[in-house]
């Protein structure tokens, strides 16, 4: 029986990120949300809603040095958001790989007194933070997700390459965004410039999914690139390539086992990437799962996307022309000697009175359980819509989320 969550689209966005305090550089936060954007206000008070731990006015404002971006779901990045809080719990942080003694693995010397000091007990540092979050990273669990750190704060980056280049199993480079105010290296085109530019929401995706409800609509002639079968959208789950100019369609256990078949890895139960059969390009499975899921489990609201990108597409050509300009004018002042004035009070827009374009705000996806300070487990539901589908992605808010002072 699937369970609510699996019904649910692939998340937008989901990330883990690191808060560093701007007035007190030791003092650090973990957590994880779908919108990073609302989520900082939020800790600096200016929005309603922030963590308990965060809300002391001395440590304010707080920044987001980096964050990681890549999961497919909330209970992935509560996993890891959880393992990177409690690194001396998570079995998934192991420290005697070679890269350090085992001896040094579970303990550390204080400098001031020369004692040894448990790891469960130590200060927890921007160091360590990063420490365990290259372990993390690189973990039998995670290694195989497609995660990514975009760093925001260059010497926070420093500090990461610093470790990165010390231990004998370094993390590749692409797994690395340099953004913010990091200098540009690699795939420079991946950065955004900062936090608020990111994006967040199903629009990215719009020209994907237009191109898809397209080649569907009429899939008769349509068959399955790998094991050449006709697809059939109604009763199968169909992939379609995300490249622009490539019509290729294949039935999404066809493609997932051309994909494992040429994989490097023999254990890879879910593939990262592959070779389309169609164009012959490398595309990338998770945004491939990411359209798919959300074409099949939120028509109503693909659609809606679909009319807002079909309507600002006609407004830009219209601005572009001249003639259609002058000829709208005309027409407006024929109609206002036979129509009524409209009353924007009163009434919707014209563009907008349609019943069959429901309004989508920019948090349609987003009916939050809950953003405040309760304890871990108690949760003030909000009622959910009563005729659309209920995608419910909330922050967490561990109550032992790591803060360092």
């Amino acid at each position: 029986m699937e369970t609510q969550d699996e019904l649910r689209p692939i998340p937008a966005y989901y990330c883990c990120y690191l808060l560093r305090s701007t007035v007190r550089h030791a003092s650090l936060y973990i957590g994880s949300t779908p919108n990073p954007i609302r989520r900082l206000p939020q800790h600096n008070g200016t929005v309603k809603g922030g963590a308990k731990r965060t809300s002391r006015d001395k440590l304010r404002p707080w920044e987001m040095a980096l964050v990681v971006e890549g999961f497919m779901s909330r209970v992935g990045a509560l996993q890891f958001e959880w393992a990177w809080q409690h690194p001396e719990r998570s079995r998934h942080i192991e420290l005697d790989d070679g890269d350090l003694p085992s001896s040094q693995a579970k303990v550390t010397v204080c400098r001031h007194t020369g004692k040894t000091i448990p790891r469960t007990s130590r200060r927890r540092s921007l160091t360590a933070h990063l420490e365990d979050l290259h372990f993390l990273l690189r973990s039998s669990y995670f290694t195989t997700w497609p995660l990514r750190v975009r760093f925001f704060c260059a010497d926070v980056y420093r500090v990461w390459k610093v470790w990165n280049e010390r231990v004998e199993t370094s993390l590749p480079f692409s797994k690395i965004i340099l953004d913010g105010n990091c200098p540009r290296q690699g795939d420079a085109g991946t950065a955004v410039g900062g936090i608020n530019q990111l994006s967040v929401d199903y629009t990215k995706l719009e020209d994907y999914l237009e191109k898809s409800m397209f080649a569907l609509d009429d899939a008769e002639d349509l068959h399955c690139a790998v094991c050449k079968k006709p697809v059939n959208p109604d009763t199968q789950q169909i992939v379609v390539c995300p490249r622009t100019s490539c019509r290729g369609t294949n039935h999404l256990l066809c493609l997932s086992a051309k994909f494992l078949e040429n994989s490097d890895d023999p254990d890879t139960f879910v593939p990262t990437q592959g070779t389309c059969p169609t164009c012959k390009e490398v595309v990338q499975w998770p945004i491939m799962m990411q359209e798919l899921s959300f074409r099949s489990r939120a028509e109503r609201e693909v659609r809606t996307i679909l009319r807002r990108k079909e309507k600002r597409e006609r407004k830009e050509s219209a601005k572009q022309s001249p003639s259609n300009k002058s000829k709208t004018k005309t027409s407006n002042v024929r109609k206002s000697s036979v129509e009524p004035t409209f009353d924007a009070q009163s009434q919707p827009a014209p563009d907008d009175m349609s019943q069959d374009d429901p309004q989508l705000d920019e948090n349609w996806c987003e009916a939050v359980e809950v953003e405040s300070d309760t304890e871990f487990g108690t949760r003030q539901h909000s009622s959910p819509a009563s005729s659309r589908l209920e995608i419910v992605i909330e922050d967490s808010e561990w109550e032992d989320a790591e803060l360092v002072e």
